[in-house]
């Protein structure tokens, strides 16, 4: 019988769902900031009231995407890791792009 051994440190992929999911520590000050949204003029009802839901919803959508990339990085790893960097970017843009339309008064 062969023993099985523990994983001794972090891979990269592990460290760069991690990155992936540090915006979630943010998550407080998110939902502080949604309320902002009405103060701007230029905003609709309806940009206003789905920049908000992003801001609240945003790290359900991280952790449940990290999860299944892990999960996918078992039995493909390189297809996780170009789908992990697809996120990344993916977050990124549609964060700036709300930060950059809703609080540019």
């Amino acid at each position: 019988m062969k023993k099985q051994t523990m994983p001794t440190g972090f891979s990269g992929f592990d460290w760069g769902l991690a990155a992936f999911c540090l915006p979630i520590l943010l998550w407080p000050m998110a939902s502080l900031l949604s309320t902002s949204f009405v103060k701007n003029p230029t905003l609709s009802d309806f940009q206003i009231d789905l920049f908000s839901i992003i801001f609240w919803v945003y790290p359900f959508v991280l952790v449940l995407i990290a999860r299944l990339l892990y999960k996918l990085h078992q039995r493909k790893p390189k297809l996780a890791i170009k789908l992990l960097l697809l996120s990344a970017v993916i977050f990124y843009v549609i964060l700036i792009s709300v930060c950059y339309i809703g609080f540019n008064t």
